[in-house]
């Protein structure tokens, strides 16, 4: 019974995974089709976990209140019609619109599978191994994202990689209907005010890292919000999100590894597709398939980490992912983007990645009471869509930054085409061949190569300061237990 339980959940999650990543290959098609500008480009990418984002703790909570089997369905059903609307999208402004729908849909079923595992699993043994299965079908749907997006886009466009979804929906909305048991409806009310406030704090602080660089008015008005939402939560007898919980330990680290495993596997993601077409002149078929590495070492970190868990702890192997993912960053960052060195950082830092997030969460699942379990993954699944959208803005910034930085213009290239190559790699690429300009070519290459490495670099950076911000945190919890004693 327990097997086709969890078919069901981890196929709305493989979806919602994949659908962060599909577009990062299928780009170039679908901007030949419609095309878009720039801004527009960075959008159609952003907007699904931009949107998502906000939306995870209300719809979390809503579970918990109104039954999570009904939830969990009508999510599948906007993420089915949803998708339809991408695919049959005749403008860009009707793409952002489904992609927005898209991630409400998104938003619906990540928390409240994620608190369904706590319903169903309640032994904390074979929640682990739950917990563990679906986090790996999650990353693995997020690598997968490109490799899908490079076959469908080779054969039938890009419009293809949104019809894969609608069958799968609805065999998963049969399988739920049929096997997922009905969730009764919690005694705790469902506070509208603190949802709205909770959607548009969040929504304000991840537009203020968006792409159009919502800024200071963005993030101040997100903080703003935050703050009311968390003065409404102290006040409340039945708050819609316990901050009691954010006072367990480890539970603000397993936020933070949540936040920055999803931000590095998703902007790095971007930027090592295009390094592999751009600069190494792989087909997207190809250079999708390159990624696969990350996924197998996903997939097995996912497996081994239960048994880790349970020997180890959580705090201890969430140490170790950060640590082996902060030193398998390091390679490309020193200069190993070759095939050999590039592929066995990928594999590490995968392995890696995929510790951090199991035990994260885990830490996070076993805090909460039963009866808040929504509200817990919804904390959960934010740090994941907020990573994601994030990281694909903040990673993307910055190795463009570089690009434009390192870029030299051989002497005889017209203005105009100079102008062309400072928008990006794949522009670039562009203008050399027409322009028959192979000096322009190398030059762009090697400046995209360098905004790799920077961004590699950064992110190598924060896990090494997270493994050490763990351990310098088990160790003043260590000390703290000893006083008391």
């Amino acid at each position: 019974m327990r097997r086709p339980l969890l078919a069901v959940l981890g196929a709305g999650l493989f979806l919602v995974a994949v659908d962060a990543t599909v577009l990062h290959v299928a780009l170039p098609d679908l901007v030949r089709d419609l095309r878009p500008g720039a801004a527009a480009q960075v959008w159609i990418v952003a907007i699904y976990p931009l949107t998502a984002a906000p939306l995870l703790l209300p719809f979390g909570t809503l579970g918990d209140r109104f039954g999570r089997r009904r939830v969990l369905v009508t999510g599948y059903a906007v993420f089915g019609v949803a998708s339809l609307g991408c695919a049959l999208a005749p403008d860009v402004p009707a793409l952002l619109a489904a992609r927005a729908v898209l991630g409400c849909g998104g938003a619906m079923i990540m928390p409240v599978t994620m608190s369904l595992l706590r319903e169903l699993f309640p032994d904390q043994r074979r929640r682990r191994r739950a917990i563990a299965v679906c986090s790996g079908v999650a990353g693995t749907g997020s690598v997968f994202g490109p490799v899908l997006g490079g076959v469908l886009v080779e054969a039938w466009g890009w419009r293809a990689t949104f019809l894969v979804n609608p069958p799968v929906i609805l065999a998963a909305v049969a399988a739920a209907l049929r096997w997922l048991p009905r969730s009764p409806p919690g005694p705790r009310p469902w506070d509208a005010l603190s949802a709205v406030l909770a959607a548009g704090g969040v929504l304000g602080i991840a537009f203020a890292a968006g792409p159009s660089g919502g800024g200071l008015f963005a993030g101040a008005a997100g903080g703003v919000l935050l703050g009311l939402f968390v003065r409404r939560q102290r006040r409340s007898a039945a708050p819609l999100l316990d901050l009691a919980l954010f006072r367990r330990p480890g539970v603000p680290g397993a936020v933070g590894g949540v936040l920055l495993v999803m931000s590095t596997l998703v902007g790095l993601g971007v930027l090592l597709a295009q390094y592999l077409q751009v600069v190494l002149g792989l087909s997207p078929t190809a250079a999708a398939a390159r990624l696969l590495l990350v996924l197998g070492a996903s997939a097995a970190g996912s497996v081994t980490a239960p048994a880790l868990l349970g020997r180890f702890g959580n705090a201890r192997v969430r140490t170790a992912g950060f640590a082996l993912a902060g030193v398998s960053l390091a390679v490309p960052a020193a200069g190993g983007l070759t095939s050999w060195w590039l592929g066995a950082a990928l594999t590490g830092s995968g392995f890696g990645m995929a510790l951090a997030l199991t035990s994260s969460t885990d830490t996070l699942l076993s805090a909460a009471p039963a009866g808040q379990a929504g509200g817990a993954a919804a904390v959960e699944k934010t740090g994941y869509e907020l990573g994601a959208g994030l990281g694909t803005t903040v990673f993307g910034s910055l190795a463009a930054a570089v690009y434009a930085a390192r870029l030299v213009v051989p002497p005889g290239v017209p203005a105009s085409v100079a102008r062309v190559a400072e928008a990006g790699p794949v522009q670039a690429e562009a203008a050399a061949r027409e322009f028959a300009a192979a000096g322009l070519s190398a030059a762009a290459r090697a400046a995209c190569t360098a905004g790799v490495q920077v961004s590699a670099g950064v992110a190598g950076g924060l896990f090494a300061v997270a493994a050490m911000v763990s351990v310098l945190s088990r160790a003043k919890t260590r000390g703290a237990k000893t006083a008391t004693v």
